[in-house]
């Protein structure tokens, strides 16, 4: 028998920490009086986790040694999921991303849940995944009620390669939740603090910013909070290496930093960085707007801006008042636009509230969550 409290079973086969929507939407759920059981794979060595609290369950299986995950290791994630969903009876199954796919499929078969399927991060191509992956991802997208992608691009190419009914899909930006805001303290003028956070790697922190920050003799330094991409390792250790010598102090690394804290950190700061490449040959990368977090915590945090020129990315931040672009690839370009922000404090200001005030009133998940009826 299903229990009078609403309850929803996340499942993801990877760690939900470094899953900022996951966190949000489980919060809303909880606020809206549902329980919330989250399924976590843990990878060693990462620190984020989903924090405990009244209304929402962590449950691990054993963590496994890096973030590729072994047959072994799928197996045994999709064999907790069913055991956990026969004893949960949730009335919804939300799964994640393709590899949550089967064993999301399977919690909600053996439990007779819905499904939610939510995809973060697409494969460039079918043929990118696994065989199995693929059918159980096509067979989720069929079986969902909803399916989710925090971009329109994303979305619309997913649902016309592999022809899910399309009144199912849902657009829910990347955005943070109101209760989140953290409190905007004063600030001293200077050094002027740059801050990024989330997945480091050359294509996300390229040394172009570094190089054009150590140009400006410690009156500028860049706060950066997250963690090395699987494919960027030792990168961290070089930069501050190369870049934090002589005595000068370029970059100030913090490590990985909770959901919970991670806007506090934000808000010390004066700029947001978000130089996404502009020729990635990712498609992820290529289809950002709305599914990348930064900016959008960023001026939740009370950030001005500094985004790649690129057309979208422009339209979105630049032409609405939030910050300002340049090309990520140019050091020159990306010291004019730091220059102008040392010469023009009142520019700070004027976009850190705009850009607060778009969050309060509109880019908060909240109000992006709000179409999913679940």
């Amino acid at each position: 028998m299903r229990r009078s409290q609403r309850t929803a079973l996340f499942i993801q086969a990877t760690e939900p920490g470094a899953y900022p929507p996951l966190i949000n939407a489980a919060h809303i759920m909880v606020d809206a009086g549902w329980r919330v059981t989250f399924l976590a794979a843990p990878i060693a060595g990462k620190s984020l986790s989903v924090t405990q609290a009244p209304g929402i369950t962590v449950i691990d299986v054993p963590t496994r040694p890096s973030h590729v995950m072994s047959k072994q290791a799928y197996f045994d994630y999709c064999r907790k999921a069913i055991a956990l969903a026969r004893q949960l009876k949730p009335n919804v199954v939300y799964a994640s991303d393709a590899t949550g796919a089967l064993p999301g499929l399977l919690a909600a078969k053996f439990s007779g849940a819905r499904l939610v399927y939510h995809e973060h991060d697409s494969p460039s191509a079918e043929s990118d995944l696994h065989p199995v992956v693929r059918w159980a991802r096509r067979r989720a997208t069929m079986a969902a009620e909803i399916v989710i992608f925090p971009n329109a691009e994303r979305g619309r190419i997913a649902q016309e390669r592999i022809g899910f009914d399309a009144s199912k899909l849902q657009i829910v930006w990347n955005v943070p939740r109101l209760a989140e805001l953290p409190d905007i303290p004063d600030k001293t003028d200077s050094p002027l603090l740059l801050y990024y956070h989330g997945n480091i790697s050359p294509d996300l922190v390229p040394e172009t910013l570094l190089e054009a920050i150590a140009s400006f003799n410690g009156n500028v330094v860049l706060h950066l909070v997250g963690y090395e991409a699987p494919s960027a390792g030792g990168y961290i250790s070089r930069i501050l290496n190369k870049w934090n010598r002589g005595g000068a102090t370029v970059i100030k690394y913090f490590g990985s930093v909770s959901r919970d804290d991670l806007l506090e950190y934000a808000a010390q700061c004066h700029i947001g960085v978000a130089l996404m490449p502009k020729n990635s040959i990712d498609f992820n990368l290529q289809n950002l707007i709305g599914a990348s977090n930064k900016a959008f915590d960023y001026m939740a945090s009370g950030l001005a801006l500094v985004v790649s020129d690129s057309p979208d990315w422009q339209k979105m931040y630049v032409d609405n008042g939030f910050g300002l672009a340049c090309d990520p690839c140019s050091v020159e370009s990306i010291v004019a636009t730091i220059s102008f922000y040392t010469t023009n404090a009142n520019m700070i200001n004027s976009f850190s509230k705009s850009g607060r005030e778009k969050i309060c009133k509109d880019w908060n998940y909240e109000n992006a969550f709000s179409a999913i009826k679940l």
